[in-house]
Order: C-alpha cells, then structure tokens, then sequence
C-alpha cells in the first residue's frame, strides 16, 4: 500500500468519525462532552429537557421548573446575578454544599445547576408545604420578603403558560 493510500484512510476514518459524531443525538453529545469536562454548548430544547428530567427527579411540576428557570436565567447557563447567584436556576454558591457539591464552580454546569435548583425547590416545598413559601424561599431564603412574593408570583403565573 503506497503512502498516499495509508493516508486516505486517516481522512476517511476522520469523516466517518465525524459524520457518526453529528448524527448522534444531541443529549448523547451533551452529556459525553460534560462528563469529559470539555465545554459545551447546550440548545433550548436540550435544556428544556433537562429541565423536565430534573423536574422528574425531584417530583416537581414540570410547568413550575420551567418558569422559575425562564424568570431566574431566561435559559442562559452563564447568567450570575448582582448577588452571585450562579446559572441557569440561579443557585448561590454557598448552596453548593447543601447540593453535594464539593465547590461552587460546579454550579457552572447546566445539569447540575437545574437538579441543584430542583433539589432546593423539593426541599423548601417539603418544609413549607405550599409552592407560594417554596418559591418565596427559594428566591430570598426567607417567607416574609416582599421581592420573593412577587417572584412566587411570577413564576406561578408563567407556569400557567407552559
């Protein structure tokens, strides 16, 4: 086999490679690319979905997660707040732990970021017992704040859309 046969079959390899790569389905790639800690760029609908699985996980309304990550973030991953919150569920760093997570920069990831916020939610709905508390606690970390009523409020009101 002469030299310029041997390297044909790199560049085959590479294309076939690549065009099984742009077929997989996009969750597949998603999460491969997370689990190798490389970067990766995540679509609405993808995110969507994760925001479902998490609502899943944690026995949350499909509906209300959704809203409350449209309001927090409006979907964007990288979104940080004036106060730090981090994500696209807005999660502050010193919740990291109460997440399992060793250090805040997790929170940085999508996934991780939505089932932290669902756990969040869960666990305040648990304790308050009403989603207008839960919500309210989740924004402000406490029942009696007026912002975090409204923002209750809010999402309960765009859950209604969804």
């Amino acid at each position: 086999m002469s030299q310029e046969q041997q390297g044909g079959g790199w560049i085959v390899a590479a294309l076939v490679l690549m065009a099984c790569y742009t077929s997989l389905p996009e969750t597949l790639v998603y999460h491969q690319a997370r689990l190798l800690k490389r970067p990766v760029a995540a679509s609405r609908n993808l995110l969507e979905a994760e925001v479902e699985r998490a609502a899943d996980a944690y026995g949350l309304s499909r509906k209300v997660l959704k809203a409350l990550v449209r309001v927090e973030s409006a979907y964007n991953p990288k979104a940080v707040s004036k106060v730090g919150a981090r994500g696209i569920a807005q999660i502050m760093p010193f919740n990291a732990r109460r997440c399992g997570l060793r250090d805040a920069d997790h929170l940085w990831d999508a996934t991780t970021n939505l089932r932290c916020g669902a756990q969040i939610l869960r666990e305040e709905l648990d304790q308050h017992g009403d989603l207008r508390r839960a919500l309210t606690v989740y924004n402000c970390g406490r029942v009696k704040c007026s912002e975090g009523q409204q923002y209750a409020k809010k999402v309960l009101a765009l859950s209604t859309v969804y």
